[in-house]
């Protein structure tokens, strides 16, 4: 991973602290907002260079993102690749593709802004494979896994960040009362 992206994304990212719901389910004394680059369409194009850059030699045809911030870097990361972007919609474990895009057997990335255990990047993967489409990869702005993530494609990530996070039973800030806040991704 190239230092200078990983400094570049966490010093415009920002770094928010309290108790989270993690669209993973998880808790976690942080939240990492990405906000601020997909407000400045320059700064998402230079965010998105890289991953853009890495998946290049994979000729993907469709980029897919889950509705939200994720769509913007989506989007931007297709008009890069010269690809069409698509959106999956829905509450975790119920996504499907937002009505009126399609998907055939193409080649599909799949991009997020912050991957924390891989199951909504599964889910994506999901999603594609039941249109007939192969992923090629995953790109990542902020893994913050804290492991090497096993998924069916490659995962590439910008920043690696090391950010606690907890499974409700075991969260040290539930059994302390700190009110629980769910961010929307």
């Amino acid at each position: 991973m190239d230092t200078a992206v990983k400094s570049f994304v966490m010093d415009h990212a920002l770094l928010r602290q309290g108790h989270f719901l993690l669209s993973s389910g998880m808790h976690s004394p942080y939240y990492l907002e990405l906000e601020a680059f997909v407000q400045d369409p320059a700064l998402t194009a230079t965010v998105c260079r890289p991953l853009a850059e890495r998946f290049r030699g994979q000729h993907p045809q469709v980029v897919l993102a889950a509705a939200g911030i994720d769509a913007i870097f989506g989007y931007e990361l297709a008009r890069q690749l010269g690809a069409r972007a698509i959106v999956a919609e829905g509450d975790r474990g119920k996504r499907l593709l937002r009505p009126g895009f399609r998907l055939a057997e193409e080649r599909v990335l799949i991009v997020m802004g912050v991957i924390v255990t891989g199951e909504s990047a599964r889910e994506l993967m999901h999603v594609a494979e039941a249109h007939g489409a192969t992923v090629v990869g995953v790109g990542v702005l902020v893994d913050r896994s804290g492991i090497q993530l096993r998924l069916e494609a490659p995962v590439e990530a910008l920043a690696v960040v090391d950010l606690e996070a907890f499974h409700a039973p075991i969260c040290p800030l539930c059994a302390e009362g700190v009110p629980l806040e769910r961010r929307l991704d």
